[in-house]
């Protein structure tokens, strides 16, 4: 019997131990067939003997029967499905681009899900009250930066965005009280950004990163930290879906802004709208 169709569809009637090993083999099925018995077990919060019941259960006499079928079926996966495995290389563009519509969906509604109460409008609060705010991020993300700085800057806050590590290091070394450096990053772990985090910290400004893992908020020097849903397999790197759950993010914290502010917002929208009509040669 097959192993990953069961992982959704279970051939029995899973018990509540049963379920946390099936929510983890969803998670982390390629790591599962180089888990000894014991590590499995411990990183379901469940004993030896429910993993071995739990194989029976889906067919196997053992747990290494288990790990090898399941060795087996994720590799032959491999050969037919691309990006993840919900996206088979052999299926219509049509029924791609309902998944991935269903996915950015998902992801957007996960993200605003786990926001905690009041963590938006602090941040909003600490945007509006900044002497100066640098928005920074580097490869996919550093788009994201440029875009929201340009957001900002429109309704006259005083912004600008980076995504050279170059500049980010003279910026943090330059940075005091009353600023507000705004990182973006999907991983959280792009050295170049964090140590201009730590530096622009320790010159005073307020930091903040909004990132796709929540572990890397925990830094000293990071005081506010915004967590967007968006895991990305290898294929899947500067997905739509990562991109939108930092739009998403940054499109909440303007807009919030923006409530503390309309009249001048958009005063400051027209000015900087007419500005550009003028130089376009419109009237």
């Amino acid at each position: 019997m097959k192993i990953l169709p069961q992982m959704d569809r279970p051939a029995f009637r899973p018990s509540k131990l049963d379920q946390k090993l099936l929510a983890y083999l969803r998670e982390n099925a390629g790591k599962v067939p180089h888990m000894t018995i014991s590590q499995l077990a411990e990183a379901c919060g469940t004993g030896e003997a429910t993993v071995t019941r739990f194989v029976k259960k889906m067919g196997y006499g053992s747990l290494q029967q288990f790990k090898v079928a399941l060795a087996a079926e994720l590799t032959e996966n491999s050969r037919n499905f691309i990006i993840n495995r919900d996206i088979d290389a052999h299926e219509s563009a049509l029924v791609t681009g309902r998944k991935l519509l269903e996915a950015n969906v998902s992801t957007l509604e996960r993200t605003l899900a786990a926001l905690p109460e009041g963590l938006i409008e602090n941040c909003a609060q600490k945007l509006l009250a900044a002497r100066r705010i640098r928005f920074i991020g580097l490869g996919n993300s550093g788009f994201t930066a440029r875009d929201s700085a340009y957001k900002f800057y429109r309704i006259g806050l005083e912004s600008a965005g980076l995504d050279n590590s170059h500049d980010m290091f003279m910026m943090a070394a330059l940075a005091g009280k009353g600023d507000v450096i705004v990182a973006v990053s999907q991983s959280g772990q792009s050295p170049e950004l964090l140590q201009t985090l730590q530096l622009a910290h320790k010159q005073g400004a307020y930091c903040m990163l909004v990132t796709a893992d929540g572990a890397a908020g925990q830094q000293e020097f990071i005081d506010a930290c915004i967590i967007y849903e968006a895991k990305e397999s290898l294929l899947e790197t500067g997905s739509i879906k990562a991109k939108l759950a930092q739009f998403f993010v940054m499109d909440l914290l303007y807009t919030q802004v923006v409530k503390k502010m309309p009249e001048q917002a958009l005063e400051n929208k027209r000015r900087t709208a007419e500005a550009v009509r003028m130089l376009n040669g419109e009237e």
